[in-house]
């Protein structure tokens, strides 16, 4: 498979984001960030990810909407 980069303007990559669905949103962000490390989470990243959970919950997260 041949790779290709192309050079876009974020609002134009964010806008393009928006108008899909949240799973293809969540595959794509699992595909593009997390599926390829397979390393242990440090504490570091464990303490991050436990403090993101307590602000989801508290509503303190950005609104996808909202990002420009």
């Amino acid at each position: 498979m041949t790779t290709k980069t192309l050079s876009m303007p974020e609002d134009v990559v964010v806008n393009m984001l928006k108008t899909l669905p949240k799973k293809d949103l969540i595959n794509i962000f699992w595909k593009t960030l997390a599926e390829s490390d397979v390393s242990p989470l440090t504490e570091g990243e464990k303490e991050d990810i436990k403090q993101a959970r307590k602000e989801f919950k508290r509503g303190e997260t950005r609104q996808w909407k909202n990002i420009r």
